[in-house]
């Protein structure tokens, strides 16, 4: 089952209008520049650019890539003004070297690495892309708050002129398997009229600290730090997701 398709990809920004990219940014700008006195930056998973935007903004030079070739489109119109190179790639075959002095990865794209081989070849990636001594920062989910809060799901609406889209997301939570599924059902409507639809499984890895705190070790990484995610999505990813960062060794 595709996900981020299409009519996912189109809506992507609206669905976050309520996300507060600015704050999210300002968290990252600090540790980045406290850890860090390079400006040259890589978005791997940059989905419609928002990040990117507000960072080049703030004068880093910055790239990105998508596996989407919708929202690869997106972020290219976006960071048009900053002539910043977005590329269709996975986040585990980046077509580049090491050329960047930090490396984000947000809305727990790690997560969605859920085997091991997955998660070996893009820490492997993120390795590649760094410089020695750069700084890679990423969100994830935690894996005490997804055991204590239970699965999530509800019902929403978002309007764009005569058009709205309705979405249904239910969650279920693995256990032994150490993953969060959601599926996301979504429906187009215009004059009450379903004009298009689709439904999408998502599978999400959580992670305990010290596990995480493991796996970058092993594969390259000395952690630094970890905090609450500053400006979240309203819902479970406000108080699920932790924002992690490491040095490139």
């Amino acid at each position: 089952m595709t996900i981020f398709g299409d009519l996912h990809a189109q809506w992507y920004d609206r669905w976050h209008e309520a996300k507060d990219y600015p704050r999210e940014v300002d968290q990252l700008r600090e540790i980045i520049e406290t850890e860090t006195k390079g400006r040259d930056l890589i978005d791997l998973g940059c989905g419609t650019g928002r990040h990117l935007e507000l960072l080049a903004a703030e004068g880093y030079h910055v790239a990105g890539l998508d596996r989407s070739p919708v929202m690869v489109s997106q972020a290219r119109a976006r960071l048009e003004p900053y002539q910043a190179s977005v590329v269709q790639a996975e986040v585990t075959s980046p077509p580049f070297g090491e050329e960047f002095d930090v490396a984000i990865m947000m809305f727990s794209v790690l997560g969605y690495q859920v085997t091991d081989e997955a998660m070996s070849a893009a820490l492997a990636a993120v390795h590649r892309v760094l410089r020695p001594g750069g700084l890679f920062l990423f969100d994830i989910l935690d894996a005490a708050a997804v055991l204590r809060d239970g699965p999530q799901g509800g019902v929403t609406v978002v309007r764009d002129r005569d058009e709205q889209l309705l979405r249904a997301t239910t969650g279920v939570l693995h256990r032994d398997e150490e993953t969060y599924e959601f599926t996301v059902r979504l429906w187009l409507l215009q004059d009450d009229k379903v004009i298009g639809q689709a439904e999408e499984s998502h599978v999400l890895r959580f992670f305990l600290r010290r596990e995480l705190e493991l796996l970058l070790s092993s594969h390259g990484f000395t952690p630094l730090g970890h905090a609450p995610l500053a400006g979240g999505q309203p819902g479970p990813s406000r108080t699920w997701s932790r924002l992690a960062w490491a040095r490139r060794t």
